[in-house]
């Protein structure tokens, strides 16, 4: 009777250690596939600052162009004007 118990402790034991093995390589995984989560967020983040920056220097690049735009009918209107004078 004790030498059941001892084996059935025994295998409940052997049972507990498989599982707290299987518990660890999952948590393994779980970190690893973290980590990984954690690096797509950051690269994720850095995308996102440089669209910003991008779309910061885009608007800046576009006002520059509008007053050469700007400028550049000025001027067509000014040879335009000299023009109807001559003629």
């Amino acid at each position: 009777m004790q030498e059941q118990s001892i084996e059935l402790l025994l295998g409940r034991i052997e049972s507990m250690i498989d599982m707290i093995q299987r518990l660890k390589d999952e948590n393994a995984d779980l970190r690893g596939r973290n980590q990984n989560l954690e690096t797509q967020v950051q690269e994720l983040q850095q995308q996102q600052e440089q669209s910003v920056t991008s779309k910061e220097e885009l608007e800046q690049e576009n006002q520059a162009l509008r007053v050469k735009q700007d400028d550049i009918k000025a001027r067509i209107d000014t040879m335009l004007s000299r023009l109807d004078v001559i003629e």
